[in-house]
């Protein structure tokens, strides 16, 4: 899954299936979005995960990686417009 590589510096790119969840934030302020990928129970796809800063929760099922990791990049790019720092682990953030 070459295409995960943008997704989350911890994870230069995946030569297999993602077998664990992958969590990065985004900071701005005083606020910070926590966005999870992780694999579908039935193992049918992936699921982007989106927690706002007011508490809600967003969530999106994509049937494959290509299809994941085109909306990652387009909800990354509005999140870094917007002022957002990131993708990175949250210890990381604390010391930008």
């Amino acid at each position: 899954m070459p295409g995960f590589a943008p997704f989350c510096p911890l994870l230069p790119g995946f030569a297999a299936p993602i077998q664990k969840d992958v969590v990065c934030f985004f900071s701005r302020a005083d606020s910070v979005i926590r966005c999870e990928v992780r694999q579908v129970d039935d193992g049918s796809g992936y699921e982007l995960v989106i927690d706002h800063p007011d508490a809600v929760a967003q969530v999106e099922r994509f049937s494959g990686a290509e299809a994941l990791n085109r909306r990652w990049m387009v909800v990354e790019g509005r999140l870094r417009r917007q002022g957002w720092r990131g993708p990175a682990p949250r210890q990381h953030l604390r010391n930008q």
